[in-house]
């Protein structure tokens, strides 16, 4: 079973469990004190680093000899430079950088503090004030940033597990976001072809038009709300005519009703021979995804997780009834469903 306990050292993962905060504060307090251009590339001795930080120099001593012990940093002749694996998420010039996670991240410590009076209430209590419109896109930017961030990882993970597609397709990204799992589709299979679907507003970013601007004649722009009733350019896509159809960390955003409708219509755009992916955390997929149905309860009205039965169950209707699921590495699981047994990647 995959869960927070071992049984060689039960007490230790209960410590491990009950003092998570300390190395979560640690780590953000690193991104926020500008600790990365405090050091620099030639690194930088101590009591360089707390002038420039405006640490206490003892105390900020010893916190850098505490991220050397965790393995954030290294001392050699009397200076400190950031580990290797530091580099690759802390330095804004790596690929992997994850900056914007690490501040959206800021925002969500404040909301779990706040699960206590969630679970009384029933119904999110964390930042249900109204916002500004200045105010809704700043906090818009942030999420999608995070996202990318994040996606830019997990992409070439999910990619890789689905490994042996046909040379040339059309893949419809549902939910798309930042557009990064696209981008990493699109770089790898160069002879397909895309489908951007996500709400208006998210469709006419020229921040997102500017990452994709090398993919532009490849892909087909669908801003609509599929969670709406109504006629919408989702329609225009022909029934059973796209090769891949990806909805990645976008049902847990809804309650039950629409995620059933959302599944539903993307499932009825998949052709005989091609493959949905739901791309996700899953309440039965390990800790990691019951705990980010918590997260869903704190940060969204009617978000949650679901069970990877659930999933295969409500597009079994749709006629997609054969399924592989495959964990990833980084925490996160991949459901493929198609029509045809002989349709679903080789292990």
């Amino acid at each position: 079973m995959d869960d927070l306990f071992t049984e060689g050292a039960p007490f230790r993962s209960f410590s491990d469990l009950l003092t998570g905060y300390r190395l979560t504060s640690v780590l953000l307090l690193v991104h926020e004190s500008g600790l990365w251009h405090a050091i620099g590339e030639q690194g930088a001795s101590a009591d360089e680093i707390c002038t420039r930080t405006g640490w206490d120099h003892e105390y900020g001593q010893r916190f850098l000899d505490c991220l050397c012990r965790l393995g954030l940093l290294r001392g050699q002749d009397g200076r400190y430079y950031f580990s290797p694996f530091a580099v690759d998420y802390l330095c804004p010039q790596s690929p992997r950088y994850q900056g914007q996670t690490l501040a959206f991240e800021q925002q969500l410590v404040q909301s779990w503090q706040n699960l206590a009076t969630t679970l009384k209430a029933g119904k999110r209590i964390f930042a249900t004030e109204d916002k500004t419109p200045a105010e809704l896109q700043q906090a818009l930017q942030g999420y999608l940033g995070a996202m990318d961030e994040a996606a830019s990882i997990r992409a070439a993970e999910l990619w890789q597990c689905l490994a042996g597609l046909s040379a040339q397709g059309t893949i419809l990204d549902v939910g798309a976001g930042s557009g990064a799992y696209l981008r990493a589709f699109l770089d790898r299979y160069p002879a397909w072809s895309a489908i951007f679907c996500d709400l208006p507003h998210i469709v006419a970013s020229e921040e997102l038009h500017r990452r994709l601007t090398k993919k532009q004649q490849r892909i087909r722009w669908c801003g609509c709300n599929l969670l709406d009733d109504g006629p919408s350019p989702f329609d225009a896509i022909g029934a059973q005519s796209c090769d891949l159809v990806l909805l990645s960390n976008i049902i847990h955003c809804q309650g039950w009703t629409e995620t059933c409708r959302l599944l539903r219509k993307a499932a009825d755009k998949v052709s005989p021979t091609g493959m949905l992916v739901i791309h996700d955390f899953f309440t039965d997929g390990g800790w990691r995804g019951a705990l980010y149905d918590l997260h869903m309860m704190l940060n969204t009205y009617n978000g949650r997780t679901y069970c990877l039965q659930e999933c295969i169950d409500i597009v079994a209707d749709c006629g997609l009834c054969h399924q592989m699921i495959r964990p990833l590495s980084s925490g996160s699981t991949a459901l493929m469903l198609t029509r045809n047994m002989d349709m679903l990647p080789q292990l």
